[in-house]
C-alpha cells in the first residue's frame, strides 16, 4: 500500500534527487571545506555563468540534502563573492534562469527547485567540452 500524498508532498524543496549523479557532476569542479564553503577547482570564470551559477545551486542542495547547511538559498551577493563572476553577468543569468524556472525566488535569494534538479544536469553535461 502506498502512503496517501499530502500538501507537502508537493513544494517545491520537496522530494528526491539523485544525489550521485549530482555528485558526480560536482566532482571535478567544485570542492566543500570542513565549514561546508563552497569553493570551485576550476576558475568559474573560464566556464559559461548559467553553468557556474547552475553548479553552485546543485552544490548547495547537496550540502543541504545532507543537513550541512541549513538553507540552500542563493544571492547574488554571494554568487558575486564565491564567483568572481561580474554583476551585470550575474544578474543576467539568474533572470534567465529564473525564467527557465531553474531557479525560484525564496526569501531573500534564489533555490534550485527539486523538480528541476536533472533538467538542471542535462544543462552542464551538454557542455562536456569545458
Amino acid at each position: 500500500m502506498t502512503k496517501p500524498l499530502s500538501i507537502d508532498d508537493l513544494y517545491t524543496d520537496t522530494g528526491m534527487f539523485d544525489q550521485q549523479k549530482v555528485l558526480s557532476v560536482l566532482q571535478s569542479k567544485v570542492a566543500f571545506t570542513r565549514d561546508n564553503e563552497i569553493l570551485f577547482t576550476v576558475d568559474p570564470t573560464k566556464i559559461k555563468a548559467r553553468d557556474v551559477i547552475i553548479l553552485y545551486a546543485l552544490a548547495k542542495k547537496v550540502l543541504k540534502a545532507n543537513s550541512k547547511i541549513e538553507n540552500e538559498v542563493i544571492t547574488n551577493a554571494e554568487l558575486l563573492d564565491k564567483t568572481k563572476i561580474n554583476k551585470n553577468t550575474v544578474n543576467v543569468t539568474i533572470m534567465r534562469l529564473k525564467e527557465k524556472k531553474l531557479l525560484l525566488a525564496a526569501g531573500s535569494g534564489y533555490e534550485l527547485p527539486m523538480f528541476k534538479v536533472n533538467e538542471a544536469i542535462s544543462l552542464l553535461s551538454d557542455n562536456k567540452t569545458e
